[in-house]
Protein backbone atom coordinates (compact mmCIF):
# COMPACT_ATOMS: atom_id res chain seq x y z
CA UNK A 1 0.00 0.00 0.00
CA UNK A 2 2.81 2.47 0.84
CA UNK A 3 4.39 1.91 -2.60
CA UNK A 4 1.11 2.54 -4.34
CA UNK A 5 0.54 5.64 -2.21
CA UNK A 6 4.07 6.92 -3.01
CA UNK A 7 3.42 6.40 -6.73
CA UNK A 8 0.18 8.39 -6.55
CA UNK A 9 1.92 11.27 -4.74
CA UNK A 10 4.57 11.36 -7.48
CA UNK A 11 1.84 11.49 -10.13
CA UNK A 12 0.24 14.28 -8.12
CA UNK A 13 3.51 16.26 -8.30
CA UNK A 14 3.79 15.57 -12.04
CA UNK A 15 0.39 17.18 -12.54
CA UNK A 16 1.72 20.29 -10.82
CA UNK A 17 4.79 20.31 -13.07
CA UNK A 18 2.55 20.26 -16.15
CA UNK A 19 0.33 23.08 -14.88
CA UNK A 20 3.35 25.24 -14.06
CA UNK A 21 4.76 24.54 -17.53
CA UNK A 22 1.66 25.70 -19.43
CA UNK A 23 2.05 29.49 -18.84
CA UNK A 24 5.50 29.37 -20.46
CA UNK A 25 4.78 26.68 -23.08
CA UNK A 26 4.64 29.05 -26.07
CA UNK A 27 8.16 30.37 -25.45
CA UNK A 28 9.86 27.17 -24.25
CA UNK A 29 12.25 25.61 -26.77
CA UNK A 30 12.33 21.91 -27.62
CA UNK A 31 15.66 21.51 -25.81
CA UNK A 32 14.30 23.16 -22.65
CA UNK A 33 11.16 21.01 -22.72
CA UNK A 34 13.19 17.83 -23.18
CA UNK A 35 15.47 18.79 -20.28
CA UNK A 36 12.43 19.50 -18.08
CA UNK A 37 10.91 16.08 -18.84
CA UNK A 38 14.18 14.24 -18.25
CA UNK A 39 14.98 15.91 -14.94
CA UNK A 40 11.39 15.72 -13.66
CA UNK A 41 11.13 12.01 -14.46
CA UNK A 42 14.56 11.32 -12.95
CA UNK A 43 13.65 13.08 -9.73
CA UNK A 44 10.21 11.43 -9.79
CA UNK A 45 11.83 7.98 -9.71
CA UNK A 46 14.04 8.99 -6.79
CA UNK A 47 11.12 10.70 -5.04
CA UNK A 48 9.07 7.51 -5.35
CA UNK A 49 11.66 5.59 -3.33
CA UNK A 50 11.91 8.40 -0.74
CA UNK A 51 8.12 8.70 -0.38
CA UNK A 52 7.72 4.92 -0.01
CA UNK A 53 10.37 4.85 2.73
CA UNK A 54 8.74 7.76 4.58
CA UNK A 55 5.26 6.26 4.37
CA UNK A 56 6.61 2.96 5.74
CA UNK A 57 7.52 4.59 9.05
CA UNK A 58 5.43 4.09 12.14
CA UNK A 59 3.16 6.72 13.73
CA UNK A 60 2.06 10.07 12.30
CA UNK A 61 0.99 8.58 9.00
CA UNK A 62 -1.53 11.33 8.15
CA UNK A 63 0.92 14.12 9.01
CA UNK A 64 3.65 12.53 6.86
CA UNK A 65 1.17 12.23 4.00
CA UNK A 66 0.18 15.88 4.31
CA UNK A 67 3.79 17.05 4.49
CA UNK A 68 4.72 15.09 1.36
CA UNK A 69 1.76 16.52 -0.53
CA UNK A 70 2.35 20.06 0.79
CA UNK A 71 6.12 20.26 0.21
CA UNK A 72 6.95 17.54 -2.30
CA UNK A 73 6.61 20.10 -5.09
CA UNK A 74 9.75 22.01 -4.02
CA UNK A 75 12.35 19.96 -6.00
CA UNK A 76 10.03 19.84 -9.02
CA UNK A 77 9.59 23.62 -8.84
CA UNK A 78 13.35 24.16 -8.73
CA UNK A 79 13.73 21.87 -11.75
CA UNK A 80 11.15 23.91 -13.66
CA UNK A 81 12.88 27.14 -12.74
CA UNK A 82 16.21 25.71 -13.91
CA UNK A 83 14.84 24.41 -17.21
CA UNK A 84 12.58 27.38 -18.05
CA UNK A 85 14.76 30.51 -17.74
CA UNK A 86 12.19 33.10 -16.84
CA UNK A 87 12.17 35.67 -14.10
CA UNK A 88 11.84 34.07 -10.66
CA UNK A 89 8.92 36.37 -9.82
CA UNK A 90 6.90 34.93 -12.70
CA UNK A 91 7.62 31.40 -11.49
CA UNK A 92 6.47 32.38 -7.98
CA UNK A 93 3.21 33.78 -9.34
CA UNK A 94 2.51 30.63 -11.37
CA UNK A 95 3.38 28.46 -8.36
CA UNK A 96 0.93 30.35 -6.13
CA UNK A 97 -1.94 30.09 -8.60
CA UNK A 98 -1.25 26.40 -9.28
CA UNK A 99 -1.13 25.68 -5.54
CA UNK A 100 -4.47 27.39 -4.95
CA UNK A 101 -5.96 25.33 -7.76
CA UNK A 102 -4.51 22.19 -6.15
CA UNK A 103 -6.08 23.16 -2.80
CA UNK A 104 -9.44 23.50 -4.55
CA UNK A 105 -9.18 20.03 -6.12
CA UNK A 106 -7.98 18.48 -2.83
CA UNK A 107 -10.92 20.00 -0.97
CA UNK A 108 -13.43 18.69 -3.53
CA UNK A 109 -11.75 15.27 -3.41
CA UNK A 110 -12.01 15.27 0.39
CA UNK A 111 -15.74 16.02 0.21
CA UNK A 112 -16.34 13.25 -2.32
CA UNK A 113 -14.25 10.58 -0.57
CA UNK A 114 -15.53 11.50 2.90
CA UNK A 115 -19.13 11.17 1.69
CA UNK A 116 -18.66 7.93 -0.27
CA UNK A 117 -16.01 5.91 1.58
CA UNK A 118 -16.75 4.51 4.99
CA UNK A 119 -14.40 5.25 7.90
CA UNK A 120 -13.95 1.49 8.35
CA UNK A 121 -11.54 1.34 5.42
CA UNK A 122 -8.77 3.06 7.37
CA UNK A 123 -6.70 6.16 6.86
CA UNK A 124 -4.38 4.75 4.19
CA UNK A 125 -7.29 3.80 1.97
CA UNK A 126 -8.83 7.23 2.47
CA UNK A 127 -5.55 8.95 1.58
CA UNK A 128 -5.20 6.82 -1.53
CA UNK A 129 -8.82 7.50 -2.49
CA UNK A 130 -8.37 11.27 -2.04
CA UNK A 131 -5.34 11.36 -4.35
CA UNK A 132 -7.09 9.08 -6.86
CA UNK A 133 -10.12 11.37 -6.87
CA UNK A 134 -7.82 14.38 -7.28
CA UNK A 135 -6.13 12.83 -10.33
CA UNK A 136 -9.51 11.90 -11.85
CA UNK A 137 -10.77 15.46 -11.40
CA UNK A 138 -7.49 16.81 -12.75
CA UNK A 139 -7.81 14.60 -15.87
CA UNK A 140 -11.44 15.58 -16.49
CA UNK A 141 -10.57 19.27 -16.19
CA UNK A 142 -7.57 19.16 -18.56
CA UNK A 143 -9.31 21.20 -21.33
CA UNK A 144 -10.19 23.93 -18.81
CA UNK A 145 -6.75 23.77 -17.17
CA UNK A 146 -4.98 24.03 -20.51
CA UNK A 147 -7.06 27.04 -21.51
CA UNK A 148 -6.79 28.83 -18.16
CA UNK A 149 -3.15 28.19 -17.28
CA UNK A 150 -1.95 28.91 -20.84
CA UNK A 151 -3.13 32.50 -20.36
CA UNK A 152 -2.15 32.73 -16.70
CA UNK A 153 0.73 35.12 -17.33
CA UNK A 154 -1.65 37.42 -19.16
CA UNK A 155 0.67 40.37 -19.58
CA UNK A 156 4.33 39.74 -18.80
CA UNK A 157 4.99 43.49 -18.84
CA UNK A 158 3.46 43.66 -15.32
CA UNK A 159 6.36 41.58 -14.02
CA UNK A 160 8.92 43.92 -15.58
CA UNK A 161 8.37 46.46 -12.80
CA UNK A 162 9.96 45.24 -9.59
CA UNK A 163 7.42 46.32 -6.99
CA UNK A 164 4.31 45.56 -9.03
CA UNK A 165 5.67 42.20 -10.20
CA UNK A 166 6.61 41.11 -6.68
CA UNK A 167 3.21 42.19 -5.33
CA UNK A 168 1.39 40.18 -8.02
CA UNK A 169 3.59 37.13 -7.45
CA UNK A 170 3.33 37.06 -3.66
CA UNK A 171 -0.42 37.68 -3.40
CA UNK A 172 -1.58 34.08 -4.15
CA UNK A 173 1.25 32.60 -2.05
CA UNK A 174 0.35 34.76 0.95
CA UNK A 175 -3.30 33.69 0.70
CA UNK A 176 -2.21 30.08 0.39
CA UNK A 177 0.14 29.98 3.37
CA UNK A 178 -2.15 31.98 5.64
CA UNK A 179 -4.98 29.59 4.90
CA UNK A 180 -3.19 26.25 4.45
CA UNK A 181 -0.71 26.12 7.35
CA UNK A 182 -3.41 25.27 9.97
CA UNK A 183 -4.26 22.14 7.95
CA UNK A 184 -0.84 20.56 8.53
CA UNK A 185 -1.85 18.40 11.47
CA UNK A 186 -2.56 14.73 12.08
CA UNK A 187 -6.26 14.99 11.25
CA UNK A 188 -7.26 13.71 7.79
CA UNK A 189 -10.71 15.36 7.69
CA UNK A 190 -11.60 18.67 9.28
CA UNK A 191 -15.05 19.97 10.15
CA UNK A 192 -17.55 20.76 7.41
CA UNK A 193 -17.42 24.57 7.96
CA UNK A 194 -13.62 24.49 7.63
CA UNK A 195 -13.84 22.52 4.43
CA UNK A 196 -16.53 24.78 3.00
CA UNK A 197 -14.33 27.80 3.73
CA UNK A 198 -11.38 25.99 2.19
CA UNK A 199 -13.50 25.35 -0.90
CA UNK A 200 -14.84 28.90 -1.20
CA UNK A 201 -11.61 30.84 -0.70
CA UNK A 202 -9.72 29.68 -3.83
CA UNK A 203 -12.83 30.19 -5.97
CA UNK A 204 -13.40 33.73 -4.73
CA UNK A 205 -9.70 34.50 -5.01
CA UNK A 206 -9.50 33.22 -8.59
CA UNK A 207 -12.51 35.30 -9.63
CA UNK A 208 -11.34 38.51 -7.92
CA UNK A 209 -7.73 38.15 -8.98
CA UNK A 210 -8.69 37.33 -12.55
CA UNK A 211 -10.96 40.37 -12.64
CA UNK A 212 -8.18 42.62 -11.32
CA UNK A 213 -5.69 41.17 -13.78
CA UNK A 214 -8.11 41.65 -16.67
CA UNK A 215 -8.65 45.26 -15.66
CA UNK A 216 -4.88 45.77 -15.42
CA UNK A 217 -4.46 44.22 -18.86
CA UNK A 218 -7.09 46.56 -20.32
CA UNK A 219 -5.33 49.49 -18.67
CA UNK A 220 -2.07 48.33 -20.22
CA UNK A 221 -3.70 48.10 -23.64
CA UNK A 222 -5.06 51.59 -23.11
CA UNK A 223 -1.56 52.81 -22.27
CA UNK A 224 -0.24 51.18 -25.45
CA UNK A 225 -2.94 52.97 -27.44
CA UNK A 226 -1.89 56.24 -25.80
CA UNK A 227 1.67 55.39 -26.77
CA UNK A 228 0.67 54.84 -30.38
CA UNK A 229 -1.20 58.14 -30.40
CA UNK A 230 1.86 59.82 -28.92
CA UNK A 231 3.99 58.34 -31.70
CA UNK A 232 1.64 59.76 -34.33
CA UNK A 233 1.65 63.10 -32.55
CA UNK A 234 5.43 62.98 -32.45
CA UNK A 235 5.59 62.27 -36.18
CA UNK A 236 3.33 65.25 -36.85
CA UNK A 237 5.42 67.37 -34.50
CA UNK A 238 8.63 66.33 -36.27
CA UNK A 239 7.13 67.12 -39.66
CA UNK A 240 5.86 70.49 -38.44
CA UNK A 241 9.18 71.36 -36.79
CA UNK A 242 11.17 70.37 -39.85
CA UNK A 243 8.85 72.43 -42.06
CA UNK A 244 9.18 75.38 -39.69
CA UNK A 245 12.96 75.00 -39.61
CA UNK A 246 13.13 74.86 -43.40
CA UNK A 247 10.88 77.89 -43.76
CA UNK A 248 13.00 79.80 -41.25
CA UNK A 249 16.12 79.08 -43.29
CA UNK A 250 14.35 80.11 -46.48
CA UNK A 251 13.20 83.37 -44.91
CA UNK A 252 16.75 84.16 -43.81
CA UNK A 253 17.98 83.37 -47.33
CA UNK A 254 15.39 85.74 -48.82
CA UNK A 255 16.63 88.53 -46.57
CA UNK A 256 20.23 87.84 -47.57
CA UNK A 257 19.32 87.88 -51.25
CA UNK A 258 17.47 91.15 -50.74
CA UNK A 259 20.56 92.66 -49.06
CA UNK A 260 22.98 91.22 -51.60
CA UNK A 261 23.11 94.39 -53.75
CA UNK A 262 23.87 96.54 -50.71
CA UNK A 263 26.51 94.04 -49.57
CA UNK A 264 28.17 94.03 -53.00
CA UNK A 265 28.35 97.83 -53.16
CA UNK A 266 29.73 98.02 -49.61
CA UNK A 267 32.35 95.35 -50.29
CA UNK A 268 33.40 97.09 -53.49
CA UNK A 269 33.74 100.43 -51.68
CA UNK A 270 35.88 98.88 -48.95
CA UNK A 271 38.18 97.25 -51.48
CA UNK A 272 38.51 100.43 -53.54
CA UNK A 273 39.49 102.38 -50.46
CA UNK A 274 42.04 99.80 -49.43
CA UNK A 275 40.25 98.83 -46.22
CA UNK A 276 41.12 95.16 -46.58
CA UNK A 277 40.63 94.17 -42.93
CA UNK A 278 37.09 95.58 -42.86
CA UNK A 279 36.33 93.89 -46.19
CA UNK A 280 37.43 90.52 -44.73
CA UNK A 281 35.23 91.05 -41.67
CA UNK A 282 32.30 91.82 -43.97
CA UNK A 283 32.92 88.63 -45.95
CA UNK A 284 33.16 86.56 -42.76
CA UNK A 285 29.95 88.09 -41.45
CA UNK A 286 28.16 87.32 -44.71
CA UNK A 287 29.51 83.74 -44.66
CA UNK A 288 28.16 83.28 -41.13
CA UNK A 289 24.77 84.54 -42.24
CA UNK A 290 24.79 82.09 -45.15
CA UNK A 291 25.74 79.28 -42.76
CA UNK A 292 22.59 79.98 -40.76
CA UNK A 293 20.47 79.24 -43.84
CA UNK A 294 22.01 75.79 -44.28
CA UNK A 295 20.10 72.70 -43.18
CA UNK A 296 22.79 70.16 -42.39
CA UNK A 297 22.64 66.81 -44.10
CA UNK A 298 23.24 64.24 -41.37
CA UNK A 299 21.95 61.25 -43.28
CA UNK A 300 21.02 60.21 -46.81
CA UNK A 301 17.60 59.06 -45.58
CA UNK A 302 15.17 61.98 -45.52
CA UNK A 303 13.14 60.97 -42.41
CA UNK A 304 16.13 60.28 -40.22
CA UNK A 305 17.88 63.38 -41.51
CA UNK A 306 14.81 65.43 -40.55
CA UNK A 307 14.81 63.91 -37.03
CA UNK A 308 18.51 64.63 -36.52
CA UNK A 309 18.12 68.16 -37.89
CA UNK A 310 15.32 68.95 -35.46
CA UNK A 311 17.22 67.73 -32.40
CA UNK A 312 20.45 69.33 -33.58
CA UNK A 313 18.53 72.60 -33.64
CA UNK A 314 16.90 72.10 -30.20
CA UNK A 315 20.08 70.88 -28.52
CA UNK A 316 22.00 73.77 -30.05
CA UNK A 317 19.50 76.28 -28.63
CA UNK A 318 19.99 74.70 -25.19
CA UNK A 319 23.78 74.76 -25.64
CA UNK A 320 24.02 70.99 -25.37
CA UNK A 321 26.83 69.68 -27.62
CA UNK A 322 25.76 66.97 -30.07
CA UNK A 323 28.30 64.57 -31.56
CA UNK A 324 26.99 62.49 -34.42
CA UNK A 325 28.33 59.73 -36.63
CA UNK A 326 25.75 58.60 -39.17
CA UNK A 327 26.17 56.13 -42.00
CA UNK A 328 22.75 54.85 -43.09
CA UNK A 329 21.45 54.02 -46.58
CA UNK A 330 19.01 56.30 -48.36
CA UNK A 331 16.43 53.51 -48.75
CA UNK A 332 15.62 51.37 -45.69
CA UNK A 333 12.73 49.21 -47.01
CA UNK A 334 10.03 50.91 -44.97
CA UNK A 335 11.77 50.73 -41.59
CA UNK A 336 12.92 54.36 -41.73
CA UNK A 337 9.69 55.55 -40.10
CA UNK A 338 10.15 53.19 -37.13
CA UNK A 339 13.83 54.07 -36.81
CA UNK A 340 13.01 57.79 -36.91
CA UNK A 341 10.38 57.36 -34.17
CA UNK A 342 12.61 55.37 -31.83
CA UNK A 343 15.55 57.72 -32.51
CA UNK A 344 13.33 60.71 -31.76
CA UNK A 345 12.27 59.15 -28.44
CA UNK A 346 15.83 58.34 -27.45
CA UNK A 347 17.04 61.84 -28.30
CA UNK A 348 14.11 63.37 -26.42
CA UNK A 349 15.00 61.29 -23.35
CA UNK A 350 18.65 62.31 -23.73
CA UNK A 351 17.64 65.97 -23.97
CA UNK A 352 15.53 65.85 -20.78
CA UNK A 353 18.20 63.86 -18.92
CA UNK A 354 20.87 66.36 -19.97
CA UNK A 355 18.82 69.26 -18.63
CA UNK A 356 19.00 67.67 -15.17
CA UNK A 357 22.81 67.79 -15.23
CA UNK A 358 25.13 70.73 -14.54
CA UNK A 359 25.77 72.85 -17.63
CA UNK A 360 29.36 71.69 -17.96
CA UNK A 361 28.24 68.02 -17.96
CA UNK A 362 25.69 68.29 -20.77
CA UNK A 363 26.51 66.36 -23.91
CA UNK A 364 24.77 63.96 -26.30
CA UNK A 365 26.30 61.48 -28.74
CA UNK A 366 24.42 59.61 -31.47
CA UNK A 367 25.74 56.96 -33.81
CA UNK A 368 23.87 55.03 -36.52
CA UNK A 369 25.70 52.56 -38.76
CA UNK A 370 24.75 50.00 -41.38
CA UNK A 371 27.14 47.30 -42.47
CA UNK A 372 26.80 43.74 -43.66
CA UNK A 373 23.03 43.58 -43.25
CA UNK A 374 23.08 44.84 -39.66
CA UNK A 375 21.99 48.15 -38.20
CA UNK A 376 23.53 49.53 -35.02
CA UNK A 377 22.02 52.60 -33.38
CA UNK A 378 23.32 54.13 -30.15
CA UNK A 379 22.47 57.27 -28.20
CA UNK A 380 24.53 58.39 -25.19
CA UNK A 381 24.13 61.26 -22.77
CA UNK A 382 25.69 62.40 -19.52
CA UNK A 383 23.66 61.36 -16.45
CA UNK A 384 25.09 61.00 -12.95
CA UNK A 385 22.04 59.72 -11.05
CA UNK A 386 21.55 55.93 -10.76
CA UNK A 387 19.45 54.57 -13.62
CA UNK A 388 16.37 52.49 -12.71
CA UNK A 389 16.10 49.41 -14.93
CA UNK A 390 13.19 46.97 -15.14
CA UNK A 391 13.55 43.22 -15.50
CA UNK A 392 14.11 43.53 -19.27
CA UNK A 393 17.01 45.88 -18.70
CA UNK A 394 15.08 48.94 -19.90
CA UNK A 395 14.85 52.15 -17.88
CA UNK A 396 11.62 53.08 -16.15
CA UNK A 397 10.32 56.00 -14.12
CA UNK A 398 7.79 55.53 -11.34
CA UNK A 399 6.55 59.12 -11.68
CA UNK A 400 3.17 59.45 -13.46
CA UNK A 401 3.28 60.67 -17.04
CA UNK A 402 6.68 59.12 -17.78
CA UNK A 403 7.65 56.02 -19.72
CA UNK A 404 5.64 56.46 -22.93
CA UNK A 405 8.90 56.69 -24.88
CA UNK A 406 9.78 53.17 -23.76
CA UNK A 407 6.54 51.91 -25.38
CA UNK A 408 7.96 52.88 -28.79
CA UNK A 409 11.28 51.24 -27.92
CA UNK A 410 9.62 48.00 -26.79
CA UNK A 411 7.47 47.95 -29.93
CA UNK A 412 10.58 48.41 -32.08
CA UNK A 413 12.43 45.62 -30.25
CA UNK A 414 9.51 43.22 -30.73
CA UNK A 415 8.94 44.13 -34.39
CA UNK A 416 12.56 43.84 -35.53
CA UNK A 417 13.75 41.32 -32.91
CA UNK A 418 16.39 43.85 -31.96
CA UNK A 419 18.97 43.42 -29.24
CA UNK A 420 18.83 46.34 -26.81
CA UNK A 421 21.33 47.22 -24.13
CA UNK A 422 21.25 50.07 -21.59
CA UNK A 423 24.39 50.70 -19.59
CA UNK A 424 25.62 53.42 -17.25
CA UNK A 425 29.35 53.91 -16.87
CA UNK A 426 31.61 56.83 -15.96
CA UNK A 427 28.70 59.27 -15.87
CA UNK A 428 27.38 58.24 -19.31
CA UNK A 429 24.13 56.44 -20.08
CA UNK A 430 24.25 54.61 -23.41
CA UNK A 431 21.50 52.72 -25.20
CA UNK A 432 22.48 50.48 -28.11
CA UNK A 433 20.10 48.84 -30.58
CA UNK A 434 21.32 46.08 -32.89
CA UNK A 435 19.10 44.42 -35.50
CA UNK A 436 19.14 42.77 -38.92
CA UNK A 437 17.80 44.60 -41.96
CA UNK A 438 18.16 45.19 -45.65
CA UNK A 439 18.92 48.51 -47.25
Amino acid sequence: MEYFLALMIVLLQFSGVWLRYLPFAKTVTVVQRRKLVQLAVSWGILAFAIYAAIMSMDDGEVLRFKLLVAFGWVPFFLISYYCIPRDFVQHLYVLGMQSLFAVLLHTISGFVVGAVLSADYGERMHMLAIISCYLVLFTLLIPLERRWFSTLVLAQRFFQFRHLGLYIALMPLMVLFAYALPWLDGQLYHSVPERVGRLALPIFFFLIFRLVFKAAHQMSEHMMEIGRNNMLAQQLYSLREYTRLTEERRQTLRVLRHDMRHYTRLLSALLDSGRIREAKELVEKQAAELERTTIREFCANDLINATLSIYHYHLGNLEIPLQQKISLPKEMTGMDTDVAIVLSNLLENALHASMKQPVINREVKVSAQYEGGRFVLSVANRFEEPLLLDRDGLPYNEEPGHGTGMIALRAFIRKYKAQCNFCQQDGWVTVTLNWHGED
